[in-house]
């Protein structure tokens, strides 16, 4: 009697240790789900960015790099904010330094000096082609940093 008694308990721990490992990874895969479609999210905000950079330049006006860009921040600073909180904590330097390189506007304290100088970096080409090339340069390091995330 006493041997049944252990067995059904062992059999009963097990079935609790089994219950709560496979909650615990459920939970890790719903996780890492959640961080995927952010990631995708993410990237997918940048599409009609590149697609409007990729235009041929005679279509540009001079400097269209750059208000493209600016024109599209706001999109692409939602699915940022998005991400890093999607994204488990160990991540948030990695994903910040790459944020911080691609809007280039943490050098200045006054809002108004971000904004104006948030890409600054596309000016530096020397006709609209070299700026466009920067810019999906930027956009593709960027994009390049979250996938290694």
């Amino acid at each position: 009697m006493p041997n049944e008694i252990w067995a059904a308990l062992v059999g009963v721990g097990g079935a609790l240790i089994g219950v709560w490992y496979g909650a615990k990874l459920t939970k890790k895969a719903a996780i890492e789900l959640v961080v995927q479609q952010e990631k995708g999210r993410f990237l997918s905000s940048f599409s009609d960015t590149l697609l409007r950079l990729s235009r041929p330049v005679e279509e540009q006006g001079i400097g269209e790099a750059n208000s493209v860009l600016q024109e599209h921040y706001s999109k692409h600073l939602a699915a940022y904010l998005r991400l890093r909180v999607a994204v488990p904590s160990t991540y948030h330097n990695a994903i910040e330094a790459a944020w911080a390189k691609y809007t280039q506007d943490d050098e200045y304290e006054l809002q108004e000096e971000k904004e104006i100088y948030r890409f600054a970096y596309v000016l530096n080409g020397k006709n609209d082609e070299e700026m466009q090339t920067l810019a999906i340069k930027h956009i593709n390091a960027l994009i390049g940093a979250i996938h290694e995330t």
